[in-house]
């Protein structure tokens, strides 16, 4: 592909970060240095910038007879989201054997559910065990996944973060570890979810006076980061809301459904807004709001995006989606992890590079940047 290609799909794929505001079902398949890319209708400089990234990225003096061999070890291969990342991921390696001549063995390893963190380390494991050239993963696990980065980087392994890395972009205990880390500032992400929801009430007459329903799948540090991030922003801006105790779901949609409920019943209405921190909990929101016939009475926001919150935009059951990057930062790991291989040098200056979550609602949704944000799979080679 010629060089002007591979950067029009890059660019289709990167949200305008002038729209306003950077998981678990579906099919099986096999700090803040820089900001998310502008589309090129909007922003010609962002344009610029996304094209010097790229060339740099992938930037080797001719083509390349050399073959290397990928891993992406995913938290969940069920997972749309995680899904979104390997999409990324795939069209980074067509375009570098494609553009290169370089050949790219690339296999896809890791659990069925996020909620299989021991599957998860024993699958680190095994590719370790395979001595690939590069690993591309993500971590719900983090104290466990430390040891075995270390590992991959003692058996000469260049290993890459998306989205869920070691630590949170502001930590750099383990930066000798790996290569970087492509994620979304998880607090800038609860931040612009309550933001989105203090929008919602202005626009629905609604006084920001109540109770807000917290909900997240499991207890990690970096993803507690979207909840404290959320919380501190509406103690800011609207001091007479409160946010009640995160209740968590396992990333099991039943459960998250179920914990809706339960508030909804509890507090009747005083429960004027619900928030939930990645799409399973986004999920919850939307069939029990739809359930009770409650989306135009109560605010719902979710974080990621799957076919239900998509449905759910559609009819009313959400009012906003704060959408991550996942098939931006998959492809720039497998650029940066190429150039990596080939010179020995990491060309990134920044361990943790924050690739901007962007804020989807129903008036957005079904522009051309918002359905590749929503799914990415329609970008797929």
């Amino acid at each position: 592909m010629k060089r002007k290609a591979l950067l029009s799909i890059l660019l289709a794929a990167v949200m305008t970060a002038g729209m306003v505001g950077c998981g678990n079902s579906a099919e099986t398949s096999g700090s803040a240095s820089s900001k998310g890319s502008s589309s090129a209708a909007s922003s010609s400089s962002a344009a610029s910038s996304a094209a010097s990234s790229a060339s740099s990225a992938a930037s080797t003096s001719g083509a390349s007879s050399k073959e290397y061999d990928f891993v992406y070890l995913s938290p969940s291969t069920e997972s749309e989201y995680w899904q979104y990342a390997e999409t990324g991921i795939r069209n980074a390696i067509l375009d570098l054997e494609e553009e290169k001549g370089v050949k790219i063995n690339f296999t896809v390893s890791g659990p069925a559910s996020e909620s299989e963190t021991d599957a998860y380390i024993k699958a680190f494991e095994s590719v370790i065990a395979s001595s690939p050239d590069a690993i591309i993963t993500a971590t719900l696990a983090p104290d466990g996944t430390v040891p075995k980065t270390q590992e991959a980087q003692n058996a000469g392994i260049y290993v890459n973060f998306v989205s869920m890395g070691l630590e949170g972009g502001d930590s750099h205990n383990y930066d000798d570890f790996y290569g970087v880390h492509y994620y979304c500032n998880n607090t800038v992400i609860g931040e612009t979810a309550a933001a989105a929801m203090l929008k919602a009430f202005d626009e629905r007459g609604i006084e920001p006076k109540g109770k807000i329903g917290m909900h997240m799948s499991v207890v990690v540090e970096t993803l507690e980061e979207r909840m404290n991030g959320f919380k501190a922003y509406m103690a800011e801006h609207a001091p007479d809301l409160e946010c009640l105790d995160t209740l968590y779901n396992e990333n099991d949609v039943n459960n998250a459904q179920s914990n809706v409920e339960t508030q909804i019943s509890t507090y009747g209405d005083e429960l004027i807004g619900l928030y939930g921190g990645n799409n399973v909990s986004g999920d919850g929101i939307a069939l029990a709001l739809g359930s009770a016939g409650m989306g135009d009475k109560v605010v719902g926001i979710g974080v990621d995006s799957d076919s239900l919150e998509i449905e759910a935009l559609e009819n009313g059951n959400l009012y906003a989606i704060v959408v991550q990057t996942p098939y931006e930062q998959g492809y720039n790991a497998v650029m940066n992890a190429y150039t990596y291989l080939e010179t020995g040098k990491n060309t990134e200056t920044e361990k943790h590079i924050d690739c901007t979550s962007q804020v989807v609602t129903a008036e957005n949704m079904d522009t051309e940047e918002s359905q590749a944000l929503l799914n990415p799979k329609i970008l797929a080679k």
